[in-house]
């Protein structure tokens, strides 16, 4: 049985549980790695939360949640909040 945050993230993002093409690749050879705090805002952002409610779950500031979700954007090369979280759910980098 899938999570309920897993089951959220799919729901709002249907095209992100079919499977990804083989020659799909997410992210450039030569980005940046996620750190584990940009993971877990990635996280929150892939079950369809705001910043603002991100800042809370996370006891950050909403600055903050932005600049992660800044530096998200920019390591996976993703042009918005929603091919971020379809980017990591194909690569992987989510588990549920």
């Amino acid at each position: 049985m899938q999570s309920p945050t897993f089951e959220r993230a799919t729901h709002r993002f249907s095209f992100a549980a079919r499977p990804s093409k083989p020659s799909f690749i997410p992210v450039s050879v030569n980005s940046e790695p996620l750190s584990d705090r940009e993971l877990e805002v990635l996280k929150h952002v892939a079950e369809g939360l705001s910043n603002k409610e991100i800042a809370s779950e996370l006891a950050i500031s909403t600055h903050t949640v932005a600049r992660h979700v800044t530096n998200i954007m920019r390591k996976l090369d993703a042009a918005n909040r929603a091919q971020a979280a379809t980017m990591a759910l194909r690569a992987g980098l989510l588990v549920y």
